[in-house]
Parts: structure tokens; C-alpha cells; sequence
């Protein structure tokens, strides 16, 4: 049993959909399977974030965020501070960004930097 307005799949016995409230159907038409949209940068179930760049320099970080907003590519940040009886080891800033536009954030950052390894090598060059 399915729902012609949202879809959903019910077990045989139900009449009604319970979101919709709409009378189900055995089948759905043909004409109301829709092919799927292109999935968008960021979608956590299709394009997760992955970690980009990790450390502790709040400059640099800046600056890594700055470079990926000029080439329009979504960023997150995870900011951390430690406390007085909760030191962490884990690094003040991480940067996660699309899986699928990882490679262009490294030719960005490899661009701006000279770098030819890791974007955690920006680091080194700057004075």
C-alpha cells in the first residue's frame, strides 16, 4: 500500500496515509516516480563533510576560510577550547568541507600556498 501524495509504504491493512491523511493505493503510477535530484554539496546522508584542516593557529584559519568562501566551497568549523581542568589534545580548529569538492579545496590551498603535500603544510610557509 502506498500514499500518492507522499509516497510512503505502508503494510497491507492500512487505508489511510497517516501523514497525509490521504486513501492509499496498491500501486503507485509510473508518472509518480520522480528521478532523483543532483545531490547537493554538504548532504550528510550522499556528500558528507570530511575533516580538511586541523590546528590551533586562529590566523591561519581564518585564512584557509577565507580562501574556500572566495571559490564558493561550504565549510564548517568545530572550535574547541580547553578549560582549566579539561585540557583537551585535541587541536582548537578543524575544518571540514564536501567529500566531493575535497580535491578542489587542495588545488585552492595548493595554489595560494605553494604547498604540494597536505593542506596541514600551509602552516610551515606562513611566517
Amino acid at each position: 500500500m502506498f500514499c500518492p501524495v507522499c509516497k510512503a509504504e505502508y503494510r497491507e491493512g492500512f487505508r489511510r496515509c497517516a501523514d497525509c491523511d490521504a486513501e492509499l493505493v496498491d500501486e503507485l503510477p509510473s508518472d509518480a516516480l520522480v528521478a532523483s535530484e543532483p545531490v547537493a554539496p554538504g548532504d550528510s546522508d550522499e556528500d558528507p563533510f570530511c575533516s580538511f584542516w586541523s590546528g590551533d593557529d586562529p590566523r591561519l584559519h581564518a585564512e584557509l576560510c577565507e580562501l574556500l568562501d572566495k571559490e564558493s566551497i561550504p565549510h564548517k568549523t568545530v572550535r574547541r577550547a580547553d578549560h582549566l581542568f579539561h585540557i583537551s589534545k585535541y587541536p582548537a580548529f578543524q575544518i571540514g568541507i564536501p567529500f566531493s569538492m575535497f580535491e578542489r579545496g587542495e588545488a585552492v590551498v595548493k595554489e595560494a600556498y605553494g604547498v604540494d603535500e597536505d593542506p596541514q603544510d600551509a602552516a610551515l610557509l606562513l611566517p
